[in-house]
């Protein structure tokens, strides 16, 4: 590893228009297949791929490992952060989901004439891991998160990964209405502060994975009444506030004006 490392800048930079370029290729790419979500997983695929690539490239020429974007070279340790983050979002929002049928604040009941609720799930899974949560992760809460922290406080880290996704989204379409921009900044708050707090990468692609697994699923599967409060206490409110908690507890100590190790 260089004794002198270069300035994070002009890495930002060439990584996020990178970023940009691939998934404005990847999602404008012909259809190959009929089905929507075997395109999206297919889509999904190209763009796993080549974050992988864009990541392992740049890692490789300045000589920094892994570790940096918070990938353990240990897949046990990857695969227990993954499981942490799902449970740290899915639990929260399975009791969200029970509160708000149990106080008549929402309904739930399956479409008419739409596909098994069971079936829909694991092709809506898979698509989300691939063509979201593994690859915007690595992206912008591994390696952005990652490479700022080594030159800057974490909060400055935390700071820079949020206005990379947030240019992002805008740039790739994905800020389209009111509610985006409502809720894409406050994702990438609290996805940075789980990378923050935990180190780990897997930890917030568990987080990422989950809650756009459920939310998709639900919105896809069930007629919803009213939908905004159940989407809202269950999928925001009380999952968040419990990563929150949760990882503050595990690390009281937590200094965000030190730099990553």
């Amino acid at each position: 590893m260089r004794s002198s490392a270069p300035s994070p800048l002009p890495r930002l930079l060439l990584f996020a228009i990178a970023l940009v370029v691939l998934w404005r290729l990847t999602l404008g790419m012909p259809e190959v297949v009929s089905d929507r979500r075997a395109q999206r997983i297919a889509q999904g695929v190209l763009l796993s791929a080549g974050v992988v690539a864009l990541v392992w490239g740049l890692l490789r020429y300045d000589r920094l490992p892994w570790r940096v974007a918070g990938w353990s070279a240990a897949a046990g340790s990857n695969l227990r952060a993954f499981a942490a983050g799902i449970a740290l979002w899915l639990l929260p929002a399975a009791a969200g989901v029970a509160l708000c049928l149990w106080l008549d604040w929402a309904t739930l009941s399956p479409r008419p004439g739409a596909t098994n609720p069971a079936l829909l799930l694991p092709g809506i899974a898979l698509a989300v891991l691939l063509s979201e949560a593994l690859p915007e992760e690595l992206g912008l809460r591994g390696y952005v998160q990652g490479l700022v922290g080594r030159h800057a406080p974490a909060w400055a880290a935390l700071l820079a990964q949020l206005a990379v996704f947030v240019a992002f989204a805008w740039a790739v379409g994905a800020l389209d209405s009111l509610q985006q921009w409502m809720f894409v900044p406050g994702l990438g708050l609290i996805l940075g502060y789980a990378r923050a707090l935990s180190g780990r990468l897997w930890t917030c692609i568990g987080i990422h994975w989950a809650w756009m697994t459920a939310t998709q699923w639900l919105l896809a599967a069930f007629d919803i009444g009213g939908a905004q409060t159940l989407l809202f206490v269950a999928c925001v409110l009380l999952p968040s506030t419990t990563i929150g908690i949760v990882l503050g507890l595990q690390r009281p100590d937590f200094d965000w004006r030190r730099r990553e190790r």
